[in-house]
């Protein structure tokens, strides 16, 4: 017994089919970093089933410009079947263009605290994303204007989601900032998604006109999520207009349930929850991630433009393992 527990399995040998249900389950870093280095079996098998990479979640811990490397393999292997990519932090214009050349039948693209993605960058990763269903934008600093960029004809997308603090739009914008009767996002969505049926604004700076134009150019709308938009007027008018909504939160409903819920502006929700002490960390955990200092912009050190030029080296770090 206790030779036979002492025995190295030959993992080499497992079988093709259990092999894609166990890395199914592993997220794309963990592919790319370990499970398909373990041998030259597992790595062939990550490499060439494409069904592993299509749908791509991933979390920056680590060096940004590796991050950005493993995204690129993992699009590189999808081989243009990549249907959803999440990614926090890390995202950049140049990887979601490197993205948008490469997957065409993206259908859910969701980022969040991307401070490097600009208004451009994204209109122009849209515009070439005919597919795209589902876009989720939390916490990456722009200001609205991407939405004039996008073309008018992606009509497509189901499921919009643009979060922000409502602080943040305060600090962007001094005295003199006038804003629209009917603000960027709410005209674009109003005038480019006839098929919308979920919408979340959290933090928006959307007027009542925007959201009456909304509410009627987008008669499938199901989900309605306006929590924390202080400019709205939930007046007589407004509740009619809503009535409709099966799922609907409104500007001073609790954001207890929001997946962010700790990193948006608390002060106003402090007698709605007190958080527990995981709470209390995740918060913290959430902040070192998005208050970062800038040092390592300032030194050239966050550049993908010189290696992006050069895709192959970007996703050749993880071709050199040796197999064995």
């Amino acid at each position: 017994m206790e030779e036979e527990e002492g025995e190295s399995r030959d993992w080499a040998g497992m079988q093709s089919d259990a092999l894609s249900t166990i890395f199914g389950k592993l997220d794309a870093a963990d592919l790319l970093t370990g499970a398909g280095q373990v041998c030259h079996a597992w790595r062939r098998l990550a490499d060439s089933d494409t069904t592993l990479w299509r749908r791509v979640e991933m979390t920056h811990d680590g060096d940004v410009l590796e991050a950005g490397a493993m995204a690129c393999a993992a699009v590189d292997r999808a081989a243009g079947t990549m249907e959803a990519f999440w990614a926090d932090t890390f995202v950049t214009d140049l990887l979601l263009r490197y993205i948008a050349d490469r997957s065409f039948s993206l259908k859910s693209l969701k980022i969040s605290f991307c401070d490097k993605v600009s208004d451009k960058g994204l209109a122009e990763a849209i515009n070439l994303l005919p597919q795209l269903e589902e876009l989720d934008i939390s916490f990456c600093s722009l200001y609205g204007n991407f939405c004039e960029l996008v073309d008018k004809s992606r009509s497509q997308l189901k499921c919009f989601r643009l979060n922000e603090r409502w602080a943040d739009f305060h600090k962007r914008f001094d005295a003199t900032y006038e804003r629209m009767e009917i603000d960027p996002e709410a005209s674009w969505i109003a005038n480019s998604m006839p098929r919308l049926q979920v919408l979340q604004l959290i933090g928006s700076e959307i007027t009542n006109d925007g959201l009456m134009a909304i509410l009627d150019h987008c008669p499938h709308l199901e989900s309605l999520d306006i929590r924390m938009c202080y400019n709205l007027q939930i007046d007589d008018a407004m509740k009619s207009k809503c009535a409709r909504i099966r799922n609907l939160k409104l500007p001073h409903d609790s954001i207890s349930d929001f997946k962010y819920w700790a990193y948006v502006d608390s002060e106003d929700y402090s007698e709605d929850y007190s958080g527990s002490d995981f709470e209390v960390d995740m918060h913290d955990d959430l902040l070192d991630v998005v208050m970062d200092d800038d040092d390592a912009d300032a030194d050239g050190e966050f550049n993908y433009v010189d290696d992006y030029d050069d895709v192959g080296s970007e996703s050749a770090m993880y071709d050199d393992v040796d197999d064995t």
